[in-house]
């Protein structure tokens, strides 16, 4: 029997799927990459915004209009399952089963037990880390690594603590286990993991914190070691520290400031003000020489007027954030907005998502043309189709295309910049001395 796992979202919902691919591999199935060629495809979803809804609506009805004798079986999951529940089965009939954020461990016994016309819906509340499921990773250099799962911090406009359940830390030596477990096995690069990773420990009571865990992290022989994502709120001196003296911690920092608007932000819930995130960015690239600072931006918030958007486009002028991720807000279910009147209409919203943008790539060309000529370091992730060019990343997560060999994939080598582009660095490998 062949699977195939199709993912939206996060960083997070990878692992998850590599964690599904794994249950579907223990329990005999054979992973394939094509749902053409699969009997049994599995979609884990995201509902962070609309449009991933709509994108897995869409994905299962394609699926179902290609069932030949009942074949593929379709099972969908993750996040969009845990907060629709029961609802799946009319805003996808085509799916045969459904289950939540913490029963992954069930798919194989679900898939077996599905019948044409009679879905199955298990859906229970997510809970606490049970016991480690088998994973199937994705890339032999590369790791994801979740240190905790939820959150507690409720921003108004989000469903994850409806989905994901509160925050839930791992035990320090079980991440400390799986990292050196990964060292040993020869991967370069592993990323921390979790909804608000910088609140790590926050609920364990033994006096763990995220700072403790970086310079634990610190100590193992991990080439690069990244985390994602972080909240503004939570990171402290010491977690800046920890980053500073670490040999192996990344100089990138993803903190999602939403606003740079004071008032949008208390409506939001996000508990910092504009001035004390610009004190943070400040704090962290005195600590951090180097430092890559990246962001997230929302749009389009009910009751943001254009006095609020232009603050926004003021701080990421102030900050210069290497990358922006923009998106036009859109009412999630089971959360304090969706009871805001959505007063900002869709044009508008369009309007000033490609202003972000257009902001936010002008900036970021403007930071990569200051790199031309200098040699970098870059963990060759993999090669461009149809130009024939590798790409990968720089230890503060620029990305760097360049010219080579396939081979080189999953190695550390040094490329010199030429060229600057607003999404990525151009350059050409340095000769290694031999």
């Amino acid at each position: 029997m062949n699977a195939c796992v199709l993912t939206w979202g996060c960083q997070l919902n990878a692992h998850r799927s590599e964690e599904i691919a794994g249950v579907l591999a223990a329990a005999g199935y054979r992973l394939v990459e094509r749902p053409e060629d699969a009997d049994l495809v599995v979609l884990n979803t995201c509902m962070v915004r609309e449009r991933a809804e709509q994108k897995v609506v869409g994905r299962v009805g394609q699926l179902s209009g290609q069932k030949r004798d009942g074949r593929p079986l379709i099972g969908v999951g993750g996040c969009m399952a845990q907060g629709r529940a029961e609802a799946m089965i009319d805003l996808c009939p085509g799916a045969d089963f459904v289950f939540g954020t913490g029963n992954l461990a069930d798919i194989p016994e679900l898939a077996a037990c599905a019948r044409p016309g009679r879905p199955i819906v298990s859906v229970p509340a997510p809970g606490r880390n049970g016991t480690a499921l088998p994973v199937v990773r994705s890339s032999r250099f590369q790791a994801y690594v979740p240190v905790s799962e939820g959150c507690s911090h409720a921003c108004a406009y989000c469903v994850v603590p409806r989905v994901r359940g509160p925050l839930r830390s791992r035990p320090l030596p079980d991440v400390i286990a799986e990292l050196r477990q990964l060292a040993e096995e020869g991967y370069l690069e592993a990323t921390l993991l979790g909804q608000n990773v910088d609140a790590y420990g926050q609920d364990l009571n033994d006096g763990t914190d995220f700072a403790a865990l970086l310079r634990e992290v610190s100590q193992l022989p991990l080439a690069r070691v990244r985390f994602t994502s972080s909240h503004p709120a939570y990171i402290s001196d010491e977690v800046l520290s920890a980053i500073a003296e670490a040999g192996n911690i990344c100089e990138h920092l993803h903190l999602a400031v939403q606003s740079g608007s004071d008032r949008v932000l208390r409506a939001m819930r996000r508990g910092y003000t504009r001035e004390a995130f610009a004190q943070l960015a400040a704090r962290a690239r005195a600590a951090i020489p180097g430092l890559n600072i990246t962001t997230d931006v929302i749009v389009g918030f009910p009751g943001e007027d254009e006095v609020d958007f232009e603050a926004t486009l003021a701080l990421i002028r102030e900050i210069e954030f290497g990358s922006v991720f923009v998106a036009a807000y859109s009412p999630r279910p089971y959360t304090r907005a969706a009871t805001l009147t959505d007063c900002v209409p869709p044009q508008e919203k369009g309007r000033r998502l490609s202003e972000v943008l257009t902001l936010s790539r002008s900036i970021a060309e403007a930071l990569h043309q200051k790199r031309l000529g200098v040699v970098e370091e870059v963990l060759v992730e993999g090669l461009l189709p149809g130009d024939g060019l590798l790409h990968g990343k720089t230890r503060d997560h620029r990305t760097v295309l360049f010219p080579g060999d396939a081979a080189m994939i999953g190695a550390m080598t040094h490329v010199r910049i030429t060229r600057a582009a607003s999404g990525a660095m151009h350059g050409i490998p340095e000769v290694e001395p031999t």
